[in-house]
């Protein structure tokens, strides 16, 4: 969400956790993190990193997608 004194509002929600994070972030800041991300992701893209999927909180273990 743009704020009215040129930040941004970045929320992040876990479904794990049921919780939510929120930060007030600049510009300069926004573009880093999306920066960050997209770096990693495409890192874990080519390192062949799978991604699991959601379980139960119970579990002690993650199944492969």
């Amino acid at each position: 969400m743009e704020l009215t004194y040129g930040a941004y509002r970045f929320e992040l929600s876990c479904w794990w956790h049921k919780a939510t994070w929120t930060k007030d972030v600049t510009v300069a800041e926004t573009a880093t993190l999306v920066g960050e991300f997209v770096a990693e992701s495409l890192a874990a893209e080519r390192a062949g990193t799978v991604v699991p999927v959601p379980r139960h909180p119970a579990s002690g273990t993650t199944v492969q997608a």
